[in-house]
């Protein structure tokens, strides 16, 4: 199989060398500026500033690792090319074309993923389970909580120029940290409504929104509320569900879950030592992978991935004309 990966910043490097660890050989590489290549991917990658000259090459799967404002040319390009599809979160900064993308992908029978590899976290799995199962009852609210500081993120570059601070480019802190609205939607089910508050509120350089408090209304009746910054230090990545027969709470940078009863009896499970965060990665590429030998829907498919961005930016929306967002 050959993959093309779009992009060769720190995720672009990621999945080019998770694609090779995982028995991808023939990888090649576009990128729109002429910059020496990292010499932290495999050899013998060629690397190409022409993208009709690298999709004439017939790669079978297309990464789609670019800025966010970028996607969907590139995405709709590869498509169009018979290529299958990995698109890096979130699918667009826009709705606009979303649909023809799905349209295309639908008539050339192409599979697409969406790089939404927090569902592959193996205590969100858990707690899908026993949400399944009904192990807390009736959910009645859920909190989600997830803050990092943002010129903390890439060290070696200045954060104003990334694409996480900059309009033009897609960013913005709801689109950016887009991982939490993916997983409430993989774990409650399609939203009804949006109400969010907002906006640049830190002293950082940027021009998009750094802070956002999102209350979500799903179609099954559950009240989450999200939080989500640019600001903290340490970083913070939490969520408590409250159910009518009990409790789970779930702590990401502590590696733990913990589902209780109303009872105080405790279930606690932690994260074996030798986890390590790019093991998400690996699995989300290894499902799609497996999604087009098989012929199957994979974990993150493109058609979520446009309903959670319709979520993302309704957010966005309410907090520039302060009022609920229906969806």
């Amino acid at each position: 199989m050959k993959a093309l990966i779009v992009g060769l910043g720190s995720i672009g490097t990621r999945h080019l060398n998770n694609l090779y660890a995982l028995g991808i050989r023939e990888l090649n590489v576009f990128r729109s500026r002429n910059l020496t290549p990292p010499d932290t991917i495999p050899d013998n990658v060629s690397v190409f500033h022409d993208y009709d000259e690298a999709l004439s090459g017939g790669p079978e799967i297309v990464v789609i690792a670019n800025p966010t404002s970028y996607h969907l040319q590139f995405a709709q390009k590869a498509l169009e090319a018979g290529c299958h599809l990995y698109i890096e979160k979130p699918v667009s900064h826009t709705l606009e074309d979303t649909e023809n993308l799905m349209k295309t992908a639908k008539d050339k029978k192409r599979i697409v993923a969406v790089g939404c590899q927090l569902r592959f976290h193996s205590h969100l799995e858990h707690i899908r389970k026993w949400l399944e199962q009904g192990r807390v009852g009736k959910v009645l609210s859920v909190s989600v909580d997830m803050g990092e500081y943002l010129p903390e993120w890439h060290p070696w570059e200045d954060y104003r120029q990334s694409y996480t601070a900059r309009a033009d480019m897609g960013g913005g802190v709801v689109l950016t940290l887009i991982h939490e609205i993916d997983y409430v939607y993989w774990l409650f089910g399609r939203v009804s409504r949006v109400y969010a508050t907002g906006g640049h509120l830190t002293s950082l350089d940027i021009d998009v929104e750094d802070t956002a408090l999102v209350s979500l209304w799903t179609q099954q009746g559950v009240p989450i509320q999200l939080r989500m910054d640019y600001w903290r230090k340490p970083p913070v990545r939490t969520m408590n569900i409250v159910g009518e027969k009990g409790e789970i709470v779930w702590d990401y940078y502590k590696g733990e879950i913990i589902v209780s009863d109303r009872d105080s009896n405790k279930e606690h499970v932690e994260l074996p030592e030798t986890w390590d965060r790019n093991d998400m990665f690996i699995a989300t590429m290894q499902n799609f992978l497996e999604s087009i030998q098989n012929r199957s829907v994979p974990r993150t498919p493109l058609s979520e991935g446009i309903e959670v961005l319709k979520i993302a930016l309704a957010a966005k929306t309410s907090i520039c004309q302060q009022k609920a967002i229906e969806l």
